[in-house]
């Protein structure tokens, strides 16, 4: 057995009872805030451990493309759940809309800030963590790309 092989199975046994969990919480009725917490958390846990594993894994552009836009996309969701949930202040107002919740969620994640809505207390440190795992993608992104190119600059100048 091979490191590829033995980090696959590993990636897999940490990442899935988290995602069954995931599943199962989206299934179930009204969830409790510890609940909805968890969903956020194991959404920024998860997603990132099968997006570096994958990389690890293939080592390809195409897996790249298609794994970071479904963990932005899957982030920014579940804590825009994590934010209809507990209530958001919009315009001086709280606030259960998912268009604002996802607003907001959009805005965190990619860390360009807005006025016009703000966590409540119990959420500041949740919004902060959305900031953080926005700048870990912009961060692993460009890392991945600069890899890459730099094999495509090398098998290029091989071939010449």
């Amino acid at each position: 057995m091979n490191l590829r092989a033995i980090l696959g199975a590993i990636g897999v046994v940490v990442s899935l009872p988290f995602l069954a969990y995931l599943v199962y919480l989206s299934q179930s009725g009204p969830s409790t805030p510890e609940q909805v917490i968890f969903l956020a958390f194991a959404f920024s846990v998860t997603f990132p451990t099968l997006i570096l594993l994958s990389l690890v894994l293939f080592r390809s552009l195409a897996v790249l493309a298609t794994a970071l836009p479904v963990y932005a996309a899957c982030v920014i969701a579940g804590y825009a759940r994590t934010f209809m949930a507990f209530q958001i202040v919009c315009d001086g107002r709280p606030t259960e809309s998912f268009r604002d919740c996802l607003y907001y969620s959009v805005v965190l994640f990619t860390n360009t800030g807005c006025a016009d809505c703000k966590p409540t207390a119990s959420l500041r440190l949740l919004a902060a963590s959305e900031s953080f795992f926005g700048y870990l993608t912009m961060i692993a992104t460009c890392a991945c790309l600069i890899v890459i190119l730099v094999r495509l600059i090398a098998a290029d100048n091989l071939r010449h």
